[in-house]
């Protein structure tokens, strides 16, 4: 911040520098015009004294001399203004660019003046004198061109899509991993005493800011999220994939995860998802997942469980919550809880669709029984390095950026493991 506040008064100082320039040329100026004024003036006097202390002088001598004088120190004037303007023209041109320049950076209210168009040709021009090279101004053109974005962008260009209307501004994503099953999985078929699976319990909080409305996935008092069976299907969302039939069941979702069971535990939803187990099937998804959604501090209420179904093949579970917030609202801050089985050997993936500021990012553990190694792709800071992250002999990752906005697609992969000691134990006794 102090950093901040030297930086804004050097700019202030310069300004009243370059105030103070422009004021002493206008000055300048005035001088001259003073100066021929009060020639004009002597010249005038001298001939009025001359003509009284001469009793024969006529008042046509009088005027003839007048004139000559005048003549004589105007064409003087006349050179010198010349040769003066001459020599100024390049520091005129050069001030006048100064003073346009310092027009738009502190009066920015100017720039409104102008075209879209061309206030981004007067950003690429400024990019160009920077860098110098064309090529890396060329990257840095088309990288921005991605965000300079106005309100008529986004209704008239098709290739947006409503991801690229949003902006996180804060985001912060925190996993527990435990080994045993609880009461809550205990309706899963799959083998507890062989159990395929790890538990997590997933917190998510964000604040979300839609650039146009068109971005707004909350603008009903219905708001959903999808737990999606492929990894595939998950993928297709995160990279905006206009085709898959994943899109069909999942495409209105303000968060999706992948939920990796075995297909007999699939079965258990599949069993339920006619209209007649509706409610049988929301008390168990709320039994078992526990979820919980909350958007501007107003609690929402699971409203309904779907198995998201398309053409006759399951791609997911679909949980609609109704919540009592402001649907046209710009900005969000939305908290989501919810506790899931993994299978192991599988991946717990943070991705980050859309430009978000200051991640935090952390996992937890136990290491005597687990393995779980860490893929940051966030940025090229040691921030998010693996040394920086682990907290040994704790069973703790945690990734904090700070002052740092994060582009897509861009996140945190963590592959999970049971530990190698029980591994090989199993190996042992399989054999």
């Amino acid at each position: 911040m102090a950093g901040d506040n030297v930086t804004k008064d050097k700019k202030v100082n310069d300004h009243d520098e370059k105030q103070q320039k422009r004021i002493n040329n206008q000055n300048k100026k005035l001088g001259y015009i003073l100066l021929y004024v009060g020639v004009f003036i002597l010249i005038v006097l001298g001939e009025i004294f001359l003509f009284v202390s001469d009793p024969g002088a006529s008042l046509m001598d009088l005027l003839k001399d007048t004139v000559g004088n005048l003549m004589g120190v105007l064409a003087a004037f006349l050179v010198f203004d010349i040769a003066h303007e001459w020599m100024s023209k390049e520091s005129y041109a050069s001030e006048i660019s100064e003073q346009i320049l310092d027009t738009l950076m502190y009066h920015p209210e100017a720039m409104e003046l102008y075209e879209n168009d061309q206030k981004k040709v007067f950003v690429n021009a400024f990019i160009g004198s920077i860098v110098k090279d064309e090529d890396a101004a060329e990257m840095l053109e088309n990288h921005l061109e991605t965000y300079l974005l106005t309100p008529e962008d986004f209704r008239t260009k098709p290739h947006l899509s409503a991801g690229d209307c949003r902006i996180k501004t804060a985001f912060s994503y925190r996993f527990v991993l435990e080994t045993e099953r609880t009461q809550a999985f205990q309706t899963l078929r799959s083998d507890a005493n062989n159990d395929p699976y790890f538990y997590v319990q997933e917190e998510l909080n964000y604040t979300v800011k839609y650039l146009d409305q068109k971005g707004n996935n909350m603008n009903s008092e219905f708001v959903k999220i999808g737990l999606i069976y492929d990894n595939g299907g998950l993928d297709a969302f995160l990279r905006s994939s206009k085709n898959g039939e994943e899109r069909e069941v999942f495409k209105n979702c303000i968060f999706r995860e992948i939920l990796d069971i075995v297909p007999e535990d699939k079965a258990i939803f599949h069993e339920l998802q006619d209209e007649a187990h509706s409610a049988e099937l929301v008390k168990l998804a709320h039994r078992m997942f526990r979820p919980h959604l909350t958007i501007d501090r107003t609690k929402g209420e699971l409203y309904s469980v779907e198995v998201g179904n398309y053409k006759g093949r399951d791609y997911g579970l679909l949980f609609t919550f109704k919540v009592a917030h402001d649907q046209n609202a710009t900005e969000h801050d939305v908290s989501l809880i919810f506790h899931m089985p993994k299978r192991w050997d599988s991946i717990i993936e943070v991705a980050l669709v859309e430009p978000t500021k200051d991640p935090q990012i952390s996992i937890s553990y136990n290491e005597d029984a687990m393995d779980v190694e860490m893929y940051a792709f966030l940025n090229k800071g040691d921030a998010s390095s693996y040394d920086n992250t682990l907290e040994e002999e704790n069973g703790v990752y945690s990734i904090a950026l700070s002052n740092e906005w994060v582009y897509p697609m861009s996140g945190t992969v963590f592959f999970v493991r049971k530990d190698y000691r029980i591994r090989e134990a199993q190996e042992k006794g399989n054999a």
